[in-house]
């Protein structure tokens, strides 16, 4: 790999995850791009899984690779103007917006249902890390997400080893670890997406997560603890969207729904918010 030299750097502080980020300009090229190197070991490892995952995916609404340095495990992705939806949800948005969180929540599951079915990719993909932190609304496209970090994903039937060999409690994205996770079960990839997807809707309506405390609190939570349907007074959510959250969340993946139904249930319903 060959690239121009770079003429300017802007470091990037992220909120999540330990990756050191750096805004980047090329010569003869000024758009920026978006640099993501490693701090520590495990990072080297992520990054090289996430460059592998990457240059097999092209689906419009996840953030494209551009290059990758082996040697260096310097990974090359494109930059979006965006804020985070962590961001918008901590902003009050779905109060104050309900059909835009309806719209960025749809968008979110169309496309891990896009990537279950492996539309726009080699096969089959688990993203293994949805979360809020991990979807991007773009400020030139703000009903839109796109979702980012595939440092932990992989292919179905291909578990890399370090998903469950890695010894370090998962703070951070422990929130929305599926159940059987907690039991080092990774045969139900696809539900424990949907799992996540169900903390993400959760946390988006209600601004709490349904599991929350310290790591044993949290596991204690997901594995015993069945959250009450979200409420929140002037929050708009169709009732049939709140009962598919919750079933998101069952104990039992396969008592779970696809993420395409999950998708179709926003879909059917879009139309509400006028």
């Amino acid at each position: 790999m060959k690239l121009p030299p770079i003429v300017k750097r802007e470091p990037l502080v992220a909120e999540a995850g330990v990756s050191r980020l750096t805004k980047v300009y090329f010569e003869r090229n000024p758009f920026p791009t978006l640099l993501k190197q490693p701090i520590e070991f495990w990072d080297e490892i992520f990054i090289a899984n996430e460059a592998y995952m990457l240059e097999q995916i092209t689906h419009p609404r996840i953030r494209r690779m551009l290059a990758y340095h082996a040697e260096s495990h310097q990974l090359f992705i494109q930059y979006i103007e965006a804020e985070t939806f962590q961001d918008l949800i901590l902003g009050g948005i779905a109060l104050r917006e309900p059909a835009r969180t309806h719209r960025i929540l749809q968008s979110v599951a169309e496309t891990l249902a896009d990537i279950h079915a492996g539309y726009f990719c080699q096969r089959p993909i688990v993203h293994n890390d949805v979360k809020s932190m991990n979807v991007l609304v773009p400020l030139a496209a703000p009903h839109e997400a796109v979702m980012i970090d595939f440092t932990h994903s992989y292919f179905k039937g291909r578990l890399p080893p370090f998903i469950t060999e890695k010894k370090q409690n998962p703070v951070g994205t422990a929130k929305y670890l599926a159940p059987e996770k907690w039991n080092g079960d990774f045969s139900h990839g696809f539900k424990g997406d949907v799992f996540a997807f169900g903390v993400l809707a959760y946390y988006t309506y209600t601004g709490e997560y349904p599991f929350d405390g310290d790591v044993t609190q949290i596991e204690e939570q997901i594995r015993e603890k069945c959250p009450t349907m979200p409420a929140k007074e002037g929050v708009r959510v169709p009732r049939n969207v709140l009962a598919t959250v919750m079933l998101c969340l069952e104990k039992n993946p396969s008592h779970r729904p696809t993420m395409d139904r999950v998708a179709s249930s926003y879909a059917d319903t879009a139309g509400l918010f006028g």
